[in-house]
């Protein structure tokens, strides 16, 4: 086959690739499709989008708060939702207008859509096609694109989200551009953090990581942003609440009622097991990882202090390089040690993996400085370490259901991924310590 001919065929196997990924997950959809309120784990099929926005947006419009309890016995649902900021139903309330098997096919297929947006934007990110033009050029993007594409829709990470509908797919687009776009589009950025403050388990740990890279016009953008977006839908919930409460305007009761609401919904949804550091077999975070071994169930004062201290030495590298103007971007070392520590420190499930995509391309290509420093052995283990989380389907309810492997194995499977994560975290800041600052130019 000569280069020519290559040229197009290679990208034509990915692309294709890319629709048997695709496929198959429509297909596991539609043929496992979870019945509004059913509780069943054999069939799952876009139960989080039913879950986590469809009724929990349609309770918002109506009034009604979606993390207490009376919305979860009115609504057909598993359970409250835990505190996602309500910006996250605000921006899918349009699909509560309508039919629900209409919404199903829509949101399923705008997801398919954010993972090819998710790849280009790494590949912009790792500068591919930059440095090439033609149609050399672009038939090298087209590859990296559909490839990058193919590769989330097999993974565990891609699939899971795409067949349960949880909008893992737009949180870590919105992580990746965040970094990306903070020094030179503070505005994107700001937009970005918005979705990220989604979840607070993705923005806590982000947010001081890039106050400590010097990222304060996008954060500060984005805290506006992001208290606007959610204090907004939470005053219109007090307002409805407090009339329910006392049969008058009475803010003050809307709120509290909305405050009790949210700690009894982490406590439901704390004690469920694919949540509970101890018995869940999805968690990824270092705490987790070492409560599976010690039995312990920590409060969220535990979890918050292991966080501070895992993004301690990050941080303290972050600041140093960016005091001397050193920077390689979401797909270089940089965003490595942003993205795996984000991971590491904080609560986390096994779909979060796929934000590592980013400095993973930048990894393979050695598109900066600092990865062209790193030895292709040390590239090698470190990408390894990052993407395993990402594609362990040993740490899978399929998996684990069908096979006895006592509490020992158990422990030992779904340990992987975070033991996986820890090494990863180590060695980048390692490298970064003894290789990266004071002695390496920006990029």
């Amino acid at each position: 086959m000569n280069v020519r001919n290559r040229r197009f065929v290679v990208p034509l196997v990915a692309c294709l690739l890319f629709a048997i990924g695709v496929t198959f997950a429509a297909v596991r959809t539609v043929t496992r499709y979870q019945t509004p309120g059913s509780t069943n784990p054999a069939t799952q099929g876009m139960c989080d989008f039913h879950n986590g926005l469809y009724f929990p947006a349609t309770a918002l419009l109506a009034g009604k708060s979606p993390y207490g309890q009376q919305y979860a016995d009115e609504y057909p649902v598993s359970r409250q939702i835990p505190f996602f900021s309500p910006v996250i139903l605000v921006l899918h309330a349009p699909l509560t207008f309508l039919p629900l098997p209409v919404a199903d096919v829509l949101f399923f297929a705008l997801s398919v859509v954010l993972v090819i947006v998710l790849a280009t934007l790494c590949v912009n990110a790792a500068g591919v096609g930059s440095r090439t033009g033609g149609a050399a050029g672009a038939g090298g993007r087209l590859t990296w694109i559909a490839s990058i594409s193919a590769a989330i829709m097999f993974s565990r990470s891609g699939h899971i989200s795409l067949y349960n509908g949880y909008f893992t797919i737009e949180l870590a687009l919105a992580t990746i551009a965040a970094i990306h776009f903070a020094k030179d589009r503070p505005v994107v950025a700001a937009v970005a953090l918005t979705l990220v403050s989604a979840k607070p388990t993705f923005i806590l740990p982000l947010g001081f990581l890039m106050l400590a890279r010097g990222n304060y016009k996008a954060l500060a953008l984005g805290a506006t942003i992001s208290l606007l977006g959610a204090g907004l839908p939470m005053t219109y919930l007090a307002y409805h609440e407090g009339i329910r409460a006392t049969g008058s305007i009475d803010m003050a009761a809307g709120f509290d009622k909305i405050v009790d609401d949210i700690g009894s919904a982490q406590q439901v949804h704390m004690q469920t097991q694919d949540e509970s550091p101890v018995d869940s077999w999805t968690r990824l975070d270092a705490l987790a990882t070492v409560c599976k071994w010690t039995g312990s169930d920590p409060g969220q004062i535990v979890h918050l202090a292991v966080m501070m201290l895992i993004l301690a030495w990050p941080m303290l590298i972050l600041f140093y390089r960016s005091r001397r103007g050193l920077d390689d971007g979401v797909a270089g070392g940089t965003g490595c040690l942003m993205l795996v520590t984000l991971l590491t420190s904080l609560y986390h499930q096994s779909y979060d993996a796929m934000i590592v995509v980013a400095p993973t391309v930048g990894l393979l290509l050695a598109c900066t400085d600092f990865w062209r420093s790193v030895s292709p052995s040390t590239r090698g283990v470190l990408g390894a370490l990052m993407v395993f989380p990402a594609f362990n389907y040993l740490s899978t309810r399929s998996f684990l259901t069908r096979l006895d492997l006592g509490e020992v194995g158990f422990g030992v499977i779904t340990s992987l991924s975070g033991v996986a994560l820890m090494i990863a975290w180590a060695v980048i800041c390692v490298l970064f310590t003894r290789y990266s600052i004071g002695r390496w130019p920006a990029r």
